[in-house]
């Protein structure tokens, strides 16, 4: 069972611009959604003030990671601002964040900007730039996006259960000696799956709110209820020189979430 969770902007874009009220952004939004190619951008069950939660959430992390490559476009006469949110229209067409300088008297400290809404690239508006930037590039090391079945699979039960124990009282399971046993069940599963079919590995990419430091991790499904068709759970793993390590898991909502920052999901246990 998912459990909604409040829209809190996190991340840069919030700091830079000012986005308008939260009834007007969710209208740009939405008009993203029906702009770009098709996508669930909405978890199952949730309500009408949390529509296309997850595109909220992709264009906030891509903002901060276009701004860490310094893929954002100024116009020439200083007075315009776009990044690529790396969607595009149906027809092919690259889509934009497009903002003006900001006047407003509800902006905070640090809103440069103003964002007015999503264009094309072709749309008249945007030929105030002399290029128009990339889209973000998270593929600095392919090796980190698939999974390599030469190492080992290393599982910190006790903290991913302790850490995690209210999302397997979801699931229905309340004793900690039957969730390590249905744990240790589904590890070997998955373990045998990976063996034949590396594609089951799913890249996110996560930045440490301490730290500030991001690196792509891997997401493996977990089939806790007997039913090796249907995941339960996603498994994240960190690479490391000689093994992988299981530390923490997610819904398979949050973890669709994350994997959607860098690329679509393409894999039948990952679909919301």
């Amino acid at each position: 069972m998912f459990v909604e969770r409040e829209y809190v902007p996190e991340g840069y874009l919030f700091q830079d611009a000012f986005m308008g009220t939260k009834e007007a952004y969710q209208g740009k939004i939405n008009f993203l959604a029906k702009m770009a190619q098709p996508e669930e951008w909405n978890y199952p069950g949730k309500s009408d003030s949390h529509d296309n939660f997850i595109l909220k959430n992709y264009i906030l992390y891509t903002y901060d990671q276009v701004k860490s490559e310094g893929k954002i476009e100024i116009s020439l006469d200083g007075n315009s601002m776009c990044f690529n949110t790396g969607l595009q229209t149906k027809n092919g067409n690259d889509i934009y964040a497009y903002f003006i300088k900001n006047t407003s008297d509800h902006a905070r400290e640090g809103q440069k900007w103003y964002f007015l809404g999503f264009n094309q690239g072709v749309d008249s508006r945007m030929k105030c730039f002399a290029k128009l930037p990339d889209i973000a590039n998270y593929f600095t090391n392919p090796a980190d996006f698939i999974y390599d079945r030469s190492l080992e699979l290393i599982m910190d039960y006790d903290h991913i259960i302790d850490d995690n124990y209210s999302r397997f009282k979801d699931l229905g399971y309340t004793d900690k000696h039957v969730i390590k046993a249905l744990l240790v069940t589904a590890t070997v599963t998955i373990k045998e799956k990976i063996k034949r079919n590396y594609k089951l590995a799913i890249p996110q990419y996560f930045t440490d709110k301490g730290t500030k430091e991001s690196k792509i991790q891997l997401l493996l499904p977990l089939f806790m209820r007997g039913n090796n068709e249907e995941a339960d759970l996603a498994l994240v793993v960190d690479k490391t020189q000689h093994n992988y390590i299981g530390k923490t898991i997610l819904t398979l909502e949050w973890a669709y979430a994350n994997s959607r920052r860098i690329v679509k999901p393409d894999v039948d246990w990952l679909k919301i």
